[in-house]
């Protein structure tokens, strides 16, 4: 029968001997945080509600629905304006990191319009081809729309407002949102030729 050489042997035992320390040294530290619980169970109120908010902030934004503004795409004069007003900038910004340097070229639904999002400029983003891509129609969380609100406070011009409203039926926001949806309206009223006797 072949044995297996000493030095293996003697190694596995090291890595056991080194393994056991380590093991009972997570052991106390658990031992001892699970005492300070049972002696101050109040203590475990601040982690549930941090662990809630969280969980909260880390779900899908809410308000998907079936129905579809009739209008799929942004303009080319609200593509332009999103553009001004994030500075000719990506919008996009990593949690860790900073906000991406690209120059933007293409209007994004912040909520996207296959789930309901509105084609508006309160949703609407101004994103480089890599960030949208990679964005593509997936909803954003809770604390996206948070920091992205947030962060607009610090580059949107003076006077626009950086709140977020995605809901078909939703309020408009800003006098641009009225102006320019009734500018659509008209133009598509305009556009559309009128049958011969019809008033």
């Amino acid at each position: 029968m072949s044995r297996r050489p000493a030095s293996r042997r003697t190694g596995r035992g090291l890595d056991d001997m080194t393994e056991a320390p380590r093991l009972s040294g997570v052991l106390h530290v658990l031992e001892a945080i699970l005492g300070k619980i049972v002696e101050h169970p109040w203590l475990i109120v601040p982690v549930v509600a941090a662990l809630l908010v969280c969980v909260v902030l880390a779900s899908p934004a809410g308000g998907a629905c079936d129905s579809r503004d009739p209008r799929r795409g942004f303009t080319v004069a609200e593509r332009r304006a999103a553009f001004e007003r994030a500075g000719l900038r990506c919008e996009h910004k990593s949690i860790f990191w900073h906000r991406c340097t690209n120059t933007p070229t293409q209007g994004d639904h912040i909520f996207p319009w296959s789930r309901g999002g509105r084609t508006a400029m309160s949703n609407q983003q101004a994103l480089c081809p890599f960030h949208n891509s990679r964005k593509s129609g997936s909803v954003p969380t809770r604390m996206y729309i948070v920091r992205l609100q947030w962060r607009r406070r610090r580059y949107f011009p003076e006077g626009q407002s950086p709140q977020i409203q995605w809901r078909t039926g939703a309020a408009l926001t800003t006098g641009e949102d009225a102006s320019r949806s009734s500018a659509w309206n008209h133009g598509r009223a305009a556009s559309s030729p009128r049958k011969s006797g019809w008033s």
